[in-house]
């Protein structure tokens, strides 16, 4: 979380809105005096030059005013001039802080919020001349509607100055309230809280309770403080009870709820003397008060339950927000939301630690590689950059580069504290998990890490979950991370057990201390967890006593080490050894670990077990991949609580002990690629069996005839071995959900009992050549065939990842001319995706008949010999992917349905109608709303019936586009055009909220592989990556890109694109791309003229921003723009400069109609 200051220094205390034609010489003018004798600095907007209206200016007062004042009276909605300036103030309270309180003077709030009375009929005089939907009037009904809603005064008759009066003594109240110091620097913090105003709901009437959550130092605090300074101002009474956690520990709950109900009721004389009368009091006083209420930096639930135990206890609109590093008191509590802090971009990091170093946004040129290498290092996380930059602030080069060197050993002291905090609250088991993720295990399989602490009897389930909620490590893609910083902090605790002997720390990770631990014979009885990986593989040489004094290991890993030497010795207190290419024949004869439940030494030498493995009552999970000298299994029957055994590429194994089949609580068995493996046990009766494994087991011939009590086995692999025949008690698998037995030459047939496996999702049969009969079933889900003709039967699969289920078909041997007609009819009600590429087919009428009309989500049809799809694959509902890629006979393609995404019709040559693809270049229409890709390489006939029309399609869209098609002219349309592949362009803010999006086109001249990125104001919006393959003559690549939301700068924003080729050598763009082209599209086009030049985009109108010469407005505009720099389109002349710096494009709404 970046720091902001978020307390602007205020020219202004007050800013008065009015209409001079009402109240100038009465109220307002008594107000302005009164303000003013009361110290109260106030701004009059007549104070202005005459002729400036709403100009930079005005908006520059209003942002430089802590209250603005509307004293809205019965002709105020008259004027354009005091409308907007109410649209400008509103803005800033809702970004910068500004508080607002009307006056209405004369005037019912509800004709506002109704809009009814004089205020309607002013708003419909100025939709009269600005039209209906005129951007500007609904901004100003938006404005009026929010008015009326604020807290304010209302006069109708009475004594003005008692009124006035009273505005003094609140505005003095207000103002009197000064602002939390959140910060020094203002980098990012503004588009934070943009995320998370929805949140905040501030101005809606439901009590929201809104946490924060984080590790320490990522700016939780600062995000509370902001808010505060922003919204205190919004309700009746606020309070921000700073570090909760450590002032109740220092003086008692009690004295943080006598701070709350002072700091909101004013009430110095309040003494609670205990926490059960406080809350009493709290939820007595405040239930009917609208309150902001910050609890920051919470530990424990209890802090919660005595400051905030219920949303009843405060008034209608209240929010309560709280900041803290475990995630699980937020919800224990019942918070409405939650909100993770996370660390800094890149950019917001380099800023914010460069004014701390350098007091400017960016380093001096000697400093930059030095920069890059220290954020690198705080990996986003503010507090780091602030107290790093700080340091390092005034410092030479040489001083730099030694703190650097430092950081590597010696993480600094004032963040690691900080961070140590959250450390320091964890019990003992919680702390030996984030140790040993710290020393060993960031950035590893969570499933891997979860079972080795639950052997070390960590309890992982609950353990890896509280250090989640408090921020300490997260899991992204199964893998567990932790921040660097954290990870060092870690670390240093480790370090600090023995500063100058890591043979006396719990944990060793660093391979110099191991390897000197290891040949030196260093290591002690403190030892608990050793992990050895080598950058680049290496040989250490044990000393034969290494591991002796080490009683207490329980955890040994070495990865990517050659060891040599001779041990006799490992501890039997193991519970996790992973050791990958143990170098010995066989395990110590000594080694007794009954503890040990992981055993994984892949690559390793191991000839045979011995008998030494029987003790292992405890263990569940045995790895010997690649072992190239085991040759046998032996008796497994003393590993009653074996999980998972993995014995790929075992390549000399030729045997498996008949116990293995008969392990009740084996789930996982893989012998994939054990190429001599040739006998299995005999039977298998594996009731927890969920993954058999024999994929490329090419001596096995033989398959296991008896089948018993499996069924809980869900996949069985059996591709490439050299089984002849599957016993009948194939059935007896009726759990079975993947079997794939493609590429076994030698199997006859299939079994009838196949017909039991009604779980079955995924069958393939590929390349099985002897395959004489397919399927007999009699229940009509499969049919009896004979497949004399189909000598190479290749692919016959269903396949299943969740709810999806494929078959796919691949049978290169079907005559010429194949039809598969009503004949045969599979009914698959699940099915989401078909493959019949490469069928041979002429028609696919068959298709009709199936189950899956509803469900069909991909149909590959790809290589078949059909002339035409028929039409009721338009029936087909959810359809969203069809592949028709080298139907060469291919004339017409199909109806779509308007679910379709992606189209690929590559290499179909004599295609000739696209019908919908038609209607959408000549009508405008969105017959495809949900297509993102079609592709029509090499389809020259249907390129040349389509014409230049086609690009027209991309202005049709609201998402990204893209289409590839024969073709080698860039529609005119298509102005700023270049040659090497780069736009680059500045857009002013206000042309920049028209912008819709982007076409770009491209034309294609030889086969290459491009990357395509977009990037505004330093954000990247877009990287593609596009391969243009086998390509026959020039293409054309049309694509849309909807503009993103990135957030608009002032001034200027800054827009590039670019093409660049990544798989050739030594060749520029220009080989492959002929001439590129850009057009940005508005949303009032017809309004604007809009011109690129010098890579400047400008207009000569504004649509939301154009005035009547003689409106009281009309002098000087918030909007002005030169008619000196930009000039109407006939001003100008159009260029064709290749490199576009000197292009203009006009984009009129005749040019669009035109297209």
């Amino acid at each position: 979380m970046a720091s902001s200051s978020m307390s602007p220094r205020w020219n202004y205390d007050v800013f008065l809105s009015f209409r001079g034609e009402d109240t100038r010489e009465g109220f307002t003018n008594f107000l302005y005096d009164a303000l003013r004798r009361h110290g109260i600095n106030t701004f009059l907007d007549d104070q202005l030059p005459k002729g400036e209206g709403i100009s930079a200016e005005l908006s520059e007062k209003i942002e430089e005013s802590r209250i603005s004042v509307v004293v809205f009276s019965e002709n105020y909605a008259s004027s354009g001039w005091c409308l907007d300036e109410l649209v400008k103030i509103l803005e800033c309270k809702a970004t910068k802080g500004h508080m607002v309180r009307p006056i209405f003077y004369r005037v019912d709030p509800s004709e506002l919020r109704k809009q009814t009375g004089k205020t309607g009929d002013y708003l419909a005089k100025h939709e009269d001349k600005y039209g209906k939907d005129s951007e500007r009037v609904m901004k100003w009904r938006k404005s009026l509607e929010d008015l009326a809603n604020l807290a304010g005064w209302h006069f109708s008759k009475g004594v003005e100055s008692k009124l006035i009066q009273t505005i003094i003594e609140e505005v003095s109240s207000k103002l009197n309230r000064p602002a939390l110091n959140v910060a020094t620097h203002p980098v990012g913090i503004h588009d934070t809280l943009d995320g998370i105003n929805p949140i905040l709901g501030i101005g809606l009437d439901d009590v929201r309770m809104i946490g924060f959550y984080g590790i320490g130092g990522i700016g939780k605090s600062t995000v509370a403080k902001a808010i505060y300074n922003l919204h205190a101002d919004d309700f009746e009474g606020s309070s921000f009870l700073a570090n909760v956690k450590e002032v109740s520990r220092q003086h008692g709950l009690v004295q943080v709820q006598e701070t709350l109900l002072f700091e909101i009721l004013g009430d110095s004389n309040i003494k609670l003397g205990n926490a059960d009368r406080g809350i009493s009091l709290i939820s007595r006083r405040l239930c009917y008060k609208k309150v902001l209420i910050i609890i920051d930096d919470i530990d424990h639930l209890d802090q919660l339950r005595k400051l905030a135990g219920e949303k009843s206890w405060f008034g209608s609109g209240s929010r309560i927000v709280i900041t803290t590093r475990d995630k699980h008191l937020l919800e224990a509590h019942g918070v409405d939301h939650f909100h993770e802090v996370k660390k800094l971009n890149f950019i917001d990091s380099y800023k914010l630690f460069c004014w701390n170093a350098f007091k400017s946004p960016n380093p001096s040129k000697e400093f930059e590689d030095l920069t890059c290498r220290l954020l690198d290092y705080a990996k986003g996380l503010p507090l780091a950059l602030i107290v790093l930059g700080s340091f390092l602030c005034g410092r030479n080069v040489r001083e730099w580069e030694s703190a650097i060197a430092r950081l590597k050993s010696v993480p600094n002291r004032e963040y690691n504290e900080i961070l140590k905090l959250t450390y320091d609250g964890l019990d003992d088991l919680e702390k030996s998990i984030f140790l040993d993720i710290a020393c060993f295990f960031n950035g590893d399989d969570q499933d891997y890490v979860t079972k080795v602490f639950d052997a070390c009897k960590f309890f992982p389930d609950i353990g890896i979950r509280v250090l989640l909620d408090k921020s300490l490590i997260s899991i992204e893609l199964n893998k567990l991370s932790m921040h660097g910083l954290l990870q060092e902090m870690g670390r240093e605790i480790v370090r600090k057990e023995s500063p100058n002997n890591p043979g006396e720390r719990s944990r060793l990770w660093h391979s110099e201390d191991i390897v000197d631990v290891l040949t030196e014979n260093l290591g002690t009885n403190k030892v608990e967890a050793i992990k050895l990986v080598l950058p680049e593989t290496e040989e250490v040489y044990l000393n034969a006593k290494a591991f002796k004094r080490m009683r207490r290991l329980r955890v040994l890993i070495i990865h990517n080490a050659y060891v040599s030497g001779d041990f006799d010795y490992l501890s039997n207190n193991l519970r996790w050894v992973d050791w990958e290419g143990y170098p010995l024949p066989s395990l110590p004869a000594n080694f007794h670990p009954k503890k040990l439940v992981g055993l994984f030494m892949p690559n390793s030498h191991i000839k045979d077990l011995g008998q030494g493995y029987k003790i292992f009552k405890n263990l569940k999970h045995m790895n010997f991949e690649g072992s190239g000298f085991l040759t046998e299994i032996p008796d497994f029957s003393e590993l009653p609580n074996l999980e998972s055994l993995i014995l790929t590429q075992c390549t000399s194994l030729v045997e498996v002990h008949d116990s293995v089949g008969l392990l009740d609580r084996l789930v996982t068995l893989n012998l994939e690629c054990c190429f001599h493996l040739r006998k299995l046990p005999t039977r298998l009766k594996l009731k927890s069996l969920q993954t058999l494994l024999l994929t490329r087991c090419r001596s096995l011939e033989t398959f296991p005839n008896n089948l018993e009590n499996m069924e809980s086995l869900k996949e069985l692999r059996l591709s490439k071995t050299a089984i002849k025949e599957l016993p009948s008690s194939l059935g007896n698998l009726v759990g079975l959900e993947i079997l794939c037995i493609s590429g076994c030459k030698k199997l006859e047939g299939l079994p009838s009992e196949i017909n039991k496996l009604l779980h079955l999702k995924h069958l393939l049969l590929r390349d099985c050549f002897e395959l004489g009969k397919f399927l007999d079933n009699t229940d009509d889900k499969w049919q009896a065939r004979e497949t004399s003709d189909c000598i190479n039967v290749s692919t016959s699969c269903l396949e299943s990842r969740g709810h999806l289920v494929s078959v796919l078909r691949e049978t290169r041997s079907f005559p010429s001319g194949t039809s598969l007609d009503g004949k045969f009819s599979p009914e698959f009600p699940l099915l989401q995706s078909l493959n019949l590429r490469n069928c041979n087919l002429t028609e696919v009428n068959f298709l009709m008949n199936m189950s899956c009309i509803s469900t069909m989500e991909e149909l590959e049809l790809s290589r078949n010999n059909f002339v035409k799809v028929p039409a009721w694959i338009g029936k087909l509902a959810n359809l969203q992917k069809l592949e028709l890629n080298f139907c060469r006979q291919l004339q017409e393609a199909p109806i779509l349905p308007p679910s379709i995404a992606s189209v690929s019709a590559i290499e179909c040559e004599s295609l000739e109608v696209f019908s919908q693809l038609s209607n959408m270049a000549k009508s405008h229409t969105k017959d495809f709303p949900h297509v993102k890709s079609i592709n029509l390489t090499n389809c020259q006939r249907l390129a040349e019936n389509l014409g230049d029309t086609v690009a027209n399609i991309l202005l049709n869209q609201d998402h990204t586009f893209s289409l590839t098609l024969p073709g080698c002219e860039i529609p005119e349309w298509f102005k700023y055009q270049t040659k090497n592949g780069f736009f680059y362009f500045q857009v002013p803010e206000l042309l920049y909220a028209e912008l819709v999006g982007f076409a770009l086109c491209a034309v294609v001249a030889e086969s290459f592989t491009c990357e395509l990125q977009g990037i505004i104001n330093g954000e990247l919006v877009i990287k593609s990556v596009k391969n243009f393959d086998s390509l026959k003559s020039d293409h054309l690549w049309l694509l849309y890109l909807p503009c993103p939301i990135v957030k608009a700068r002032e001034g200027c924003n800054y827009i590039e694109f670019s093409l660049e080729e990544i798989d050739a050598v030594d060749s520029s763009i220009e080989k492959f791309i002929g001439r590129c082209g850009l057009f940005l599209e508005f949303k009032h086009e017809e309004k604007l003229n809009w011109t690129l030049e010098n890579n400047l985009i400008s207009a000569t109108h504004y649509p939301e921003v154009i005035y009547d010469e003689d409106s009281e407005e009309s002098e000087g505009s918030a909007y002005e723009h030169s008619e000196e720099s930009v000039g109407s389109a006939d001003d100008h002349t159009e260029g064709t400069d290749a490199g576009g710096d000197t292009m203009m494009i006009q984009s009129t709404s005749k040019k669009r109609k035109e297209r």
